[in-house]
């Protein structure tokens, strides 16, 4: 598959997608509240600032940023599906947001002035690019040069449960997302490596990185609660789900029981979640 193919499969995959997200974006965003606080406080938004957040879904983690710049400043909510970009404007109205702009944008392709933002986020997004590379390249341009930018991305599928337990259920019977390699191109293990990471960064003309490891945990009621979770979230996930039978369904539920065991705290489970935070300028 060629790079505009699959970009448009990654915007067709979560922009079926798209209402669940906005059905469950405070679950979301309570299980990744300490990541968004944690990205905002590191580009550091003042009044007046024009912020970018990447890939950003319905939108939480840039409305963090939209009540530190402020009614002189601006937030510029993107993503690439556009049923997120529609879930992040009606999140921003219901919330008397009118600092911020919500625009279908492909990251690696920004309609952007050079050096026009201050400060760029991105919560989960880099990592399911076809083209990080490119993506951060496009990130560089439109910052001024004082400008930062902080991101996180998902680490290790074995100490992401939250996600890899059923991700690797599927992949162990030969099902990965997309028909392909979740540790390749777009997959969702793709930039689970700090030098990754860095190596990319520096390609694209950043320095000062640092990066940092943000652990939490998603509780669960049930394997059922994680099972439909998963499947009514993940764009690639649910891909894969809708292309199997019944009955390797089934298998594939059986394993994750099995794996969800050892993550039993009481009457439910706590899968934690490892991400690896980066900061560039």
């Amino acid at each position: 598959m060629n790079e505009p193919d699959a970009t448009a499969e990654v915007r067709r995959s979560w922009d079926s997608v798209a209402g669940a997200w906005a059905e469950h974006r405070e679950r979301v965003f309570e299980g990744f509240r300490h990541v968004s606080e944690w990205l905002v406080t590191q580009v550091d938004p003042q009044p007046g600032d024009r912020v970018l957040d990447v890939a950003a879904g319905p939108g939480e983690t840039g409305f963090l940023a939209a009540a530190r710049v402020g009614a002189s400043g601006r937030v510029l909510s993107t993503d690439l599906a556009p049923g997120m970009v529609e879930a992040a404007r009606v999140g921003a109205i219901a919330r008397d947001l009118d600092n911020v702009e919500c625009r279908v944008m492909d990251a690696q392709q920004m309609d952007l002035p050079d050096r026009s933002v201050d400060a760029a986020i991105s919560r989960l997004g880099f990592m399911l690019m076809p083209d990080p590379a490119q993506a951060f390249g496009e990130v560089r341009r439109v910052l001024r040069p004082e400008g930062k930018l902080a991101y996180a991305v998902i680490g290790t599928p074995d100490s992401n449960a939250w996600m890899g337990l059923i991700m690797m259920a599927f992949v162990s019977r030969g099902h990965a997302p997309g028909g392909g390699d979740p540790f390749g191109p777009g997959g969702p293990f793709s930039l689970a490596s700090a030098d990754r990471n860095i190596e990319l960064l520096k390609a694209s003309g950043f320095t000062n990185i640092d990066v940092h490891d943000l652990t939490g945990a998603f509780a669960f009621a049930d394997v059922d609660d994680h099972w439909d979770f998963q499947l009514a979230l993940a764009g690639p996930v649910a891909d894969i789900a809708a292309s199997v039978s019944v009955e390797e369904l089934a298998d594939v539920k059986q394993a994750l029981t099995a794996a969800m065991e050892p993550h039993k705290v009481g009457d439910r489970y706590e899968l934690p979640s490892h991400l690896l935070g980066l900061v560039a300028s």
